[in-house]
């Protein structure tokens, strides 16, 4: 999951109910400031991104939404029931991607119910 983008789609398709584990690994520099990192549960420093998907979870946190519906926090391992259908996407909380770099690793495990 590129930090440039907001959404990155997976490619996956899931059900409704589906058992999902997502765990991932890496860093995202959230702007040109060298310590300005974030691991896929949020900022190291503890900044948020009040314009973001989820402006109440650290900025750079790794979440996630299925089809169009409401974005969920992932962070580094997150095991749920899929509560929607459609293909899941991963992005990162923030609300300006131009200057980030890095990226996060991601492995997706699905389960059917």
């Amino acid at each position: 999951v590129q930090g440039t983008q907001q959404w990155t789609p997976t490619g996956l398709v899931v059900r409704r109910g589906d058992a999902m584990t997502i765990t991932a690994t890496g860093e995202v520099r959230l702007s040109t400031d060298a310590a300005d990192l974030a691991s896929p549960t949020g900022s190291r420093s503890g900044k948020m991104a009040a314009n973001a998907p989820l402006p109440n979870v650290p900025a750079g946190a790794l979440i996630g939404r299925i089809g169009n519906s409401a974005p969920f926090v992932v962070g580094s391992q997150r095991q749920f029931a899929a509560p929607a259908a459609g293909q899941l996407f991963l992005g990162i909380n923030d609300s300006h991607f131009p200057d980030n770099q890095g990226s996060f690793q991601v492995e997706i495990q699905r389960g059917r119910r």
